[in-house]
């Protein structure tokens, strides 16, 4: 089981809109999340236990899934052990804005009406009908932005002269979620580009249809408006959240690459004046934009938008968790500036949105904190993360004595301590793996060692996955794949390959851990 610590629960729970005595988190009972690999989840964080898989399955099916229950019974519970590590730390790390507390705002939003006519099923108490779906159907997209990958940027697939994903969901996927979209109060779509793909505009289509008053969000690079767009816009009335990870024009066009900055801000004008349109900004916090940051919000701020982050953990080069303690100590530097700029401001000058804002900068600073007291391994004083910190060891020793028995190697203890003694550590033990297991033999070991943290007997057709594993690993070079995988518990893998549909699993696998593409 992976809880949070008893001082991180109260601090969770006192900052939860609906108060104590909650799952967890709500997405399991409430939302189904539809990826590109027709993979079916609870939210777009845990993509390592899915719910269930299309066309594989039913829609009615995956929603009340033995899987589906596994996961609402584990965040009853107050565990994140089924893949939702990411929000273990980040509300470890006192980031109550973390991707569970849309969720929470969701079910306190839910009109009462809605609640009456769909009582919770007395099984597991999820929603009869979820009351959000959430797509990311389709990985068309006009951009290769630095931290994106092929797995969800047609563009990137192009520029590396790959096919392009096939494309899971068409006209029966829509058929079949129609009585669906009949019962939803929310409906979110991402990318890719949203306005890009053809299966967006059909159940754009039905809602218009059948449900035109449920809240819409549509996640878009704001480089599309045209007639189609508009209509749908017009009729809908959604949220428009435009990505925009830069507000020079340099820092913008140099990491959402393909966009024009100056089109961007001119369509989001556009979105601005459709009469009942609501217009937001999603920030990928990272490396590189660290001094952007600051002048977005300053932006958003003085138009009264909403701004949400989005972490980036992944790729590890743009991601400052993985950032050393002098990077760290900058990003914190010019936040807390920003932080304390902003806040002396007085209404009108800091709206409503502008002071919600400043709550989502403190969460990030509040995580950029705990990523620096993790460099130094300085948990005194930072109680709140201790069960994060405890499972972070975890992680590393499963790891270090995973590879140093492939590599008939010992390992330092030291490098269970903190996350750059283990990046050292692992280095000179993954020199010795490649030292002594030969090129053709690496995939296949590393598959069966990751096989053994299962905590039960594998089936023969489970162990076929593993098999199948190997023949993915194999198809680049093994090493630099294994640094990605370190960052999850090798057990979470398991569980990821064990449950994922075969025919997807080596495009899903490679989607999280993408490999070398000069590899030999």
């Amino acid at each position: 089981m992976l809880k949070l610590s008893p001082q991180a629960a109260a601090a969770h729970a006192a900052n939860r809109v609906g108060g104590p005595n909650q799952p967890a988190c709500y997405a399991p009972f409430t939302s189904m999340y539809f990826d590109q690999f027709g993979n079916v989840l609870a939210c777009c964080i845990n993509t390592i236990h899915t719910m269930g898989s299309y066309p594989s399955q039913s829609l009615a099916d995956i929603w009340s899934s033995e899987r589906a229950r596994d996961l609402r019974s584990a965040l009853t519970a107050g565990d994140f052990s089924l893949g939702c590590h990411d929000c273990h730390s980040s509300i470890s790390s006192g980031n109550f804005n973390a991707v569970n507390a849309m969720f929470d705002q969701q079910v306190i939003d839910t009109p009462a009406e809605w609640v009456v006519e769909n009582p919770p099923v007395a099984e597991d108490q999820r929603d009869p009908w979820p009351r959000m779906l959430e797509f990311a159907l389709s990985t068309r997209c006009n951009l290769t932005c630095t931290m994106c990958s092929g797995y969800f940027s047609s563009a990137i697939r192009k520029a590396e002269g790959l096919e392009p994903l096939p494309e899971v969901y068409g006209d029966e996927f829509v058929t079949e979620l129609r009585p669906f979209l009949e019962h939803v109060t929310d409906v979110r779509f991402y990318g890719g580009e949203p306005f890009l793909a053809p299966v967006n505009f059909a159940i754009l289509e039905v809602l218009c249809q059948v449900n035109p008053s449920c809240n819409v969000s549509i996640t878009t690079n704001g480089t599309i408006w045209n007639q189609r767009v508009q209509q749908i816009v017009e009729v809908l009335k959604p949220t428009i959240v435009v990505s925009i990870d830069g507000f020079s024009t340099e820092g913008f066009e140099s990491i959402r690459v393909g966009a024009s900055r100056e089109k961007v801000f001119e369509n989001l004008k556009h979105f601005s004046q459709v009469e009942g349109c609501q217009v937001s900004l999603a920030v990928c916090a990272m490396r590189q934009n660290v001094h952007e940051i600051p002048d977005l919000v300053r932006f958003a701020n003085s138009n009264s938008l909403h701004l949400g982050f989005n972490v980036v953990r992944y790729p590890q080069d743009h991601s400052l968790s993985s950032a050393a303690a002098e990077e760290l100590s900058e990003a914190i530097t010019v936040w807390e500036e920003l932080l304390q700029e902003q806040s002396s401001l007085e209404a009108p000058l800091l709206s409503q949105p502008g002071q919600e804002n400043l709550r989502r900068i403190e969460g990030i600073l509040s995580e950029a904190r705990g990523w620096l007291a993790a460099t130094a391994d300085q948990t005194s004083g930072l109680e709140i993360r201790s069960s994060s910190a405890s499972a972070a060891r975890d992680r590393r020793r499963d790891w270090m004595e995973l590879l140093s028995k492939l590599a008939a190697t010992t390992y330092n203890s030291d490098a269970l301590l903190t996350e750059e003694a283990f990046e050292l550590e692992l280095t000179r033990v993954l020199a010795e793996f490649d030292q002594k297991v030969a090129p053709q033999n690496r995939a296949g070991q590393l598959a069966l060692a990751i096989a053994e943290f299962s905590d039960r007997s594998l089936l023969p057709a489970e162990l076929d996955r593993f098999d199948q594993l190997a023949a993915t690993l194999a198809t680049s070079a093994v090493t630099p794949r294994i640094r990605l995988m370190t960052g999850l518990p090798p057990a979470l893998i398991v569980d990821g390959v064990i449950n994922m549909d075969p025919k997807v699993l080596a495009l899903r696998f490679d989607s999280y851990f993408p490999p070398e593409r000069n590899h030999q």
